[in-house]
């Protein structure tokens, strides 16, 4: 299979969705936002896809269900819709080793609207192409 493209309108369109759940409260609780420590694309060979992997600690507060519900609210009500559905978005805890290696490896640096990882090898784990939105440090 011929890999897939990551286009400039995924790229907007998960610029917008970060954006956003960094604006809206989770979960419904005014002090508990999603506190994004990590997004980026993240491109699979194996299933020649790209996936929005986001990482909050609201995984490990909260778990995943509730941290998947509450995107798949904000994108319901998205106005102009996303291209973006569920099924391209995998949340992920700020622990995750694949977050790990990338922040280990990448530094975005301030102001830059994203970076591209292509062809790199992290401590023996290849990563054939990435579009890092951020890599915030743990508090």
């Amino acid at each position: 299979m011929v890999k897939t493209s990551l286009v400039e309108r995924d790229i907007e369109d998960g610029k917008r969705l970060i954006e956003t759940l960094n604006e809206v409260p989770s979960g419904g609780y005014s002090h508990s936002h999603f506190r994004i420590q990590a997004a980026f694309w993240l491109y699979s060979p194996e299933s020649f896809s790209w996936r929005l992997v986001i990482a909050t600690p609201l995984i490990d507060q909260r778990g995943p269900f509730e941290a998947y519900t509450d995107i798949q609210n904000i994108l319901r009500f998205m106005t102009p819709p996303l291209a973006i559905s569920m099924q391209d978005i995998s949340v992920v805890s700020p622990n995750d080793n694949l977050v790990k290696l990338v922040k280990k490896a990448v530094r975005v640096p301030s102001g830059a609207q994203g970076i591209r990882l292509t062809h790199n090898t992290i401590d023996n784990t290849y990563i054939e192409d990435a579009y890092i939105y951020r890599l915030q440090r743990a508090a």
